[in-house]
């Protein structure tokens, strides 16, 4: 269940017994909340939050983000434990999959019926119909842990909404943007816990999946790093997209112009912004670091750093960039966006005086700092390009292009937009000649942590 925005109301009645010499259904102690979303016959593990119980009170601990189901809401439920200590509830609001509908839960736990039931030897769940939605459900289980090991950290985010543009490729952008429709675009914010009058900001690019990985917003925020994770598809009404009807040229204005709106925090160290972007993320986060595109824009500011998570790397004749660094970080394994064309990329900007560093990761591939992906997956809806198409496009007598040309082929200035404009039967053929349908993507802790360490570098944080 996707796109929808919900309401939840979560009741746990614990039955036990208040006196000293009776154990209670939740004593004192640390616990895992696991939520689960059910449709059917199908399950789908959402997250853990860590929480604590002493004494009838409940508090959080650890909430970490997940792209289902908000923190905000975990972290602003209602929790109650009756005199008797016979009942424990539960009850809020939340956003499970962004449901556009009113959905109330009531999960029940019951000691009484429960034989021989002790939390600190095995876990408990239960769970609710979801709503009016029929065989579907949300359960919990609770599980008792003996130590607090996760960060304390609580995934809480604000709205930021900001006036964008949607072209569909550069070409369009040609005479500047006063010929295009405003569109209104927005952001999640996530401000760490910190002293510090003045936070240094991360603004985000997701992937065509439509969502940054989670884990990044906890590790940032932890070094006392805010992120801006700008919401490009849905604030068009899509959620992912293989072929673009949200082009990169798009997402190059909404970080201009988030950039632009979220100065005006004065949370926010203005002079300590960069923009980190993945895969087509990344290749709008190059477009940011390129005079062609800050000339039309025209933004006010710009950004301290430009981080680009395995882009596709376009071909151009030359390039002229803004004066601060962009950062490349590609896996040498990574087929879908070969770090050759990178490679290539760097050499016509350094070419042009341009600061640029390009890190290739030993036998990391696509996603490669991706921790749901442990293990290796193969992707069909991904594209490996072949070797002899990729040296077919480095040749010197290859022809080369400048950004706004309008070329359509993938390797070319912004190629996506012009090649997502085609008909179905030009892609298939293209397919055919450049790539093999499939790709193995899988988390490289290495590649990972030196790609981090990397940024920890570029905001001078430990």
């Amino acid at each position: 269940m996707r796109n929808i925005f919900i309401t939840i109301s979560l009741i746990f009645f614990i039955f036990g017994n208040s006196q000293a010499n009776e154990k209670h259904f939740l004593p004192n102690g640390f616990y895992k909340f696991l939520w689960t979303y059910k449709d059917k016959d199908k399950s789908e593990y959402l997250i853990a939050d860590t929480v604590k119980f002493n004494e009838g009170k409940l508090e959080h601990l650890y909430i970490p983000c997940h792209k289902g189901i908000k923190g905000n809401y975990r972290k602003n439920f209602k929790y109650k434990l009756s005199k008797n200590g016979k009942k424990f509830s539960v009850s809020g609001t939340v956003k499970l999959w962004e449901d556009l509908k009113n959905a109330k839960i009531n999960i029940k736990f019951d000691k009484d019926k429960i034989e021989n039931f002790d939390i600190t030897k095995r876990s408990v769940k239960s769970s609710s119909p979801y709503g009016d939605y029929e065989k579907e459900e949300v359960q919990l289980k609770i599980i008792k842990v003996d130590k607090f090991k996760d960060s304390k950290f609580i995934c809480s985010s604000e709205i930021v909404k900001f006036d964008s543009f949607s072209p569909k490729t550069a070409k369009e952008m040609l005479g500047g943007l006063k010929k295009l429709k405003k569109q209104k675009v927005y952001g999640d914010l996530y401000i760490p816990q910190t002293n510090k009058k003045k936070i240094p900001l991360i603004i985000t690019l997701h992937p065509s999946m439509g969502f940054v990985p989670s884990h990044h917003f906890e590790y940032f925020n932890n070094l006392g790093i805010a992120i801006l994770d700008i919401q490009t598809f849905k604030s068009r009404g899509i959620e992912n997209q293989w072929h673009y009807e949200v082009s990169e040229e798009a997402a190059t204005i909404d970080a201009y112009a988030a950039l632009d709106n979220i100065v005006k925090d004065r949370r926010i160290d203005k002079n300590k912004i960069a923009v980190m972007g993945f895969s087509y993320g990344a290749m709008a986060v190059i477009n940011t670091h390129q005079n062609f595109f800050i000339d039309i824009i025209k933004p006010k500011n710009r950004f301290m750093t430009h981080i680009a998570y395995y882009p596709l790397c376009y071909l151009h004749k030359n390039i002229q960039t803004t004066k601060a660094p962009l950062y490349i970080l590609v896996g040498e394994k990574d087929r879908l966006t070969p770090y050759e064309f990178c490679e290539d990329y760097v050499k016509k900007i350094k070419e042009n005086n341009g600061n640029v560093v390009l890190k290739v990761f030993p036998e990391a591939t696509h996603r490669f700092d991706w921790k749901e992906l442990k293990s290796p997956i193969t992707m069909k809806s991904f594209s490996e390009m072949k070797k002899e198409f990729v040296l077919s496009k480095l040749d010197s007598s290859y022809p080369r292009y400048d950004i706004g040309e309008g070329v359509f082929d993938t390797t070319e200035p912004n190629g996506w937009s012009y090649f997502s404009l085609k008909d179905e039967n030009y892609r298939k053929n293209y397919y055919a000649e450049c790539c093999d349908i499939k790709s193995t993507i899988k988390y490289n802790d290495k590649a990972a942590t030196e790609s981090l360490n990397i940024i920890k570098n570029i905001f001078g944080v430990k």
